[in-house]
């Protein structure tokens, strides 16, 4: 187990090129497939705003954790290598002719290989917002989740700031609202990794992220939490009145 967990952590930094243009290559997928039919208007007349939300989405894990942790936001931006290689990847999905760049990317093969590099970067970039909560702010649980989740699913958390950047304003979309499922295998990882530090718990946290990303495109279902949620939340929380009518 302790070679099995050493690998799965050295991957990541070994190959650290590969994992951050994956890891651009799907943020900048998922903000473009964001913009749904207004996608050909919006990248043509207004190419700046796409570009900042590409990067926002792109940094967004070190755009967050940086001021909750009193330290420079534009710092997350300060690798001017990772800046200008996730530019030129937006630059070709979003314009390269024919659109090819962006139809190889969503092809199943290179979709699947892209999905369990993500899912082995995830475990990662968590350890990596304990770390950084634990140096700025020893003893602070609180940061130490936010800072976590935020490192994990930052694309997820900063969306509706991305869809600002665009001109669209959904404040309902916010994680705490409504939190995805990979919020919530972030948060359980968290709690996981903080609790049980240790090789078995890495590898079954590492485990658990490829699951997660590879199991839909084979038709599995990932989403453990909404049936256990429908049943438990009424239960605990009650149900909701409804309105009464008026007469």
């Amino acid at each position: 187990m302790e070679i099995a967990a050493e690998a799965l952590q050295e991957l990541p930094k070994d190959f650290h090129h590969v994992f951050d243009v994956v890891h651009f290559i799907l943020c900048i997928q998922g903000d473009r497939g964001d913009l749904g039919d207004s996608f050909d208007s919006t990248s043509k007349l207004h190419p700046l705003a796409c570009w900042v939300s590409a990067m926002m989405s792109c940094f967004a894990g070190g755009l967050l954790v940086n001021p909750l942790c009193g330290e420079p936001i534009l710092a997350a931006l300060g690798d001017s290598t990772k800046l200008l290689i996730a530019t030129l990847l937006w630059f070709l999905l979003y314009y390269c002719p024919q659109d090819l760049a962006y139809k190889t990317s969503k092809l199943f093969p290179v979709r699947l290989v892209m999905y369990t590099i993500k899912g082995l970067y995830y475990p990662k970039k968590i350890m990596a917002g304990i770390k950084h909560a634990k140096h700025v702010l020893p003893g602070n649980a609180v940061a130490l989740v936010l800072a976590a989740v935020c490192k994990g699913n930052g694309s997820g958390m900063i969306k509706p700031l991305a869809r600002l950047a665009r001109g669209t304003w959904t404040p309902l979309a916010w994680e705490t609202i409504v939190p995805s499922v990979t919020t919530k295998y972030c948060l359980i990882a968290t709690i996981a990794l903080t609790l049980l530090p240790g090789d078995v718990t890495y590898v079954a946290v590492a485990g658990l992220f490829l699951a997660m990303k590879v199991g839909p495109l084979l038709g599995v279902p990932v989403d453990l939490f909404s049936p256990i949620e429908n049943k438990l939340g009424p239960l605990v929380l009650g149900v909701p009145e409804e309105p009464k009518k008026s007469k």
